[in-house]
């Protein structure tokens, strides 16, 4: 009798644990796009580097997604400051197994081997010996927040091409229990002290997407070098980006903004890698409306002294934001800095880790996350399986579209069915109930989605437009929402499709599942939030969810530099073009017609992300393209 109830608990036991939420690899890397990288490329070509000199540098702090050409030869990897929750200074590269489109190397399930790789510039490296002390030293990370990597398969290598052309290992790590980044050192020997050195890190696992990361930081070449004084780095720097100024929301509408969504803290972390006490740091912010520049609020606090190799959480309190500012969005710009004397005298790269920029959007959608997915979320175990995001609206408003970040687990999963859905407020721990639905538009596959502008999907966004055939019974169009709902997808097919996953902004007290074994509505017990948005207010407008047609094809052009700080080349314009600059809010900023390709001055505008449609006159074809001004 104990023996069959010792079976009967094990088997519930494995029954619950079958099916619940659960992380996954993304299988692209979304920040990565084909645009992106024809737009790379484009600028690359423009730049005539022979080989590079000692020292070399870099520290991934920058904007640009792709490593920065007059350092690396390729653009297989991702820049970025979100997947690592340890870091040394702002800003890694990170490897995956998809290339510079963001795509996976292989769609064979399963398949493993040589994934990304970054390969160093030409550097001359001629007359010098051993006695020089060339090393090249580095810091690097597994997973962290990305999908981790697992021995014996996974490893991370650097390499250093040989006379021959072949390309030789001389170090090699398979992921471990250490959590943490940690430094190392490789000599450069006489064998390759040539003038067309070049070093490459290339990683090994599975092919299928954003599997197996790596993260490399604060990679330095150059001789003379002391590996025991320089094996702790003598810089200060911000280690993680700035958070929101809101609560709870990343983005809100501005509409809906008053001063109680204001976070009573903002904490700025600041990482001290010296290895001695550090003195007279002093920071500051300057806070004001991009848009005109209008200054909101400056601070500069006190001297103070940070410990030895520690974090140090600075806390600001909150400022005011007017809630009498105009235009459909707004932006405030916060730009924190901060002064310390260790670092009198140092190289611009090192001065560049004391300053960072948080634009706070205020726009037409809702969003707990940052819109930058590091794994994907789904529910193990069960068909029809049930996930959604609870937002809360001060007042009434016009519920226009759902905007989420959907991907499928494996590309023969491209044709698996869902629904998307918006509930009333359901209650945690009750039972599922098709009585909450107020909107549900079935039968959906990936390819019914609208991508962003109508090309790209730029970031991996998609767009459901709320439709009036698809209200509940009692629900009218347009779909006005108030208080508390829920917008959320049910998935048909067992473990198909993953919502793309914000490890960074914890809101998992917002994010539920139903699960299969009790049918009631669970809270996710995972940190972060997944990315579904509201988007709320007034009518969207065509460029950005386009009506789809099958009449014409799209006009292609391509923009480089990008981003651009001054002028920007808009190649592929026919004759009898209208183009015009619009910014990710629908706003209208420039209009002018084109006859042929040309640099266009955009120096005026402020800094952020602008989309360009062009308009054949005569044919009436469209294109759209998305470009950063710095």
């Amino acid at each position: 009798m104990r023996y069959f109830l010792f079976c009967i608990c094990f088997l519930l036991i494995a029954r619950l644990s079958a099916q619940s939420e659960a992380l996954a690899p993304l299988p692209v890397q979304p920040e990565l796009s084909a645009a992106k990288d024809a737009s790379y490329q484009a600028a690359k070509q423009q730049q005539r580097i022979g080989a590079a000199s000692l020292p070399f540098f870099d520290d991934f702090n920058q904007s640009a997604i792709y490593p920065n050409p007059t350092l690396w030869e390729e653009n297989l990897v991702y820049v970025n400051a979100t997947y690592p929750k340890e870091t040394v200074t702002l800003g890694v590269a990170t490897f995956d197994g998809t290339d510079a489109a963001g795509k996976p190397y292989s769609l064979v399930k399963g398949a493993a081997g040589a994934a990304d790789k970054l390969t160093s510039r030409v550097i001359n490296l001629a007359g010098l010996t051993n006695e020089d002390n060339v090393y090249l030293s580095f810091y690097y990370i597994a997973g962290d927040l990305g999908e981790s990597p697992a021995p014996p398969t996974d490893f991370l290598t650097v390499q250093l091409l040989d006379t021959a052309a072949q390309w030789q290992t001389v170090w090699q790590k398979s992921p471990d229990n250490i959590f943490s980044m940690r430094q190392e050192f490789i000599k450069i020997d006489s064998n390759y002290l040539r003038s067309d050195f070049q070093f490459r890190f290339q990683t090994f696992g599975n092919l299928n997407g954003a599997n197996d990361t790596w993260h490399i930081d604060y990679v330095k070449l150059d001789k003379n070098r002391d590996t025991a004084a320089e094996r702790n780095i003598k810089e200060m720097a911000y280690e993680f980006p700035a958070p929101s100024l809101l609560k709870p929301y990343y983005v809100m509408p501005y509409r809906h903004f008053d001063t109680t969504y204001l976070a009573d803290t903002v904490n700025i972390t600041v990482r001290n890698n010296f290895i001695n006490v550090t003195t007279d740091i002093v920071d500051f912010y300057e806070a004001t409306v991009e848009t005109d520049g209008t200054p909101l609020n400056a601070f500069s606090g006190p001297s103070r002294d940070f410990g030895p190799l520690t974090r140090n959480i600075i806390g600001y309190p909150k400022f005011l934001i007017p809630e009498d500012l105009s235009g459909d969005t707004v932006v405030i710009k916060v730009d924190y800095h901060f002064d310390v004397s260790a670092e009198a005298g140092e190289s611009p790269a090192v001065q560049a880790n004391n300053q960072m920029t948080h634009r706070q959007i205020f726009s037409n959608y809702f969003s707990y996350d940052d819109g930058s997915p590091e794994r994907g979320y789904w529910v193990t175990g069960t068909n029809q399986y049930k996930m959604a995001v609870k937002y809360m609206l001060p007042q009434p408003d016009t519920l226009q579209a759902i905007k989420l970040k959907l991907y499928p687990v494996f590309g023969d999963n491209a044709n698996a069915l869902f629904s998307v859905c918006v509930w009333k407020n359901f209650q945690r721990n009750t039972l599922y109930t098709a009585g909450d639905i107020i909107y549900q538009q079935s039968g959906l596959r990936l390819s019914d989605l609208i991508k962003e502008y109508g090309a790209d999907t730029l970031n991996g966004y998609f767009y459901l437009p709320i439709k009036p055939e698809f209200l509940a019974d009692g629900y009218f169009f347009p779909l006005v929402v108030q208080d508390t709902f829920a917008v959320g997808l049910i998935v048909e097919d067992k473990e198909s499709l993953v919502m793309g996953f914000d490890r960074n902004n914890n809101r998992s007290e917002y994010n539920f599942f139903v699960n299969g074994f009790t049918q009631k509505w669970e809270q996710s017990g995972l940190s972060g939030t997944m990315i579904i948005n509201p988007v709320v207010g007034k009518e969207l407008p065509g460029y950005l969810t386009p009506v789809k047609q099958t009449v014409l094809p799209s006009y292609n052009i391509k923009v480089y530099p990008n981003p651009a700080s001054d002028l920007l080349m808009l190649d592929g314009i026919k004759g009898n073009t209208r183009m015009e600059i619009y910014g990710v809010n629908g706003q209208l900023y420039l209009q002018q017609q084109m006859q042929e390709s040309a640099w266009m001055p955009i120096g005026e505008l402020s800094a952020g992300t602008y989309v360009i449609r062009v308009t054949d006159i005569v044919t009436n074809q469209t294109g759209f393209i998305k470009f950063i001004k710095r």
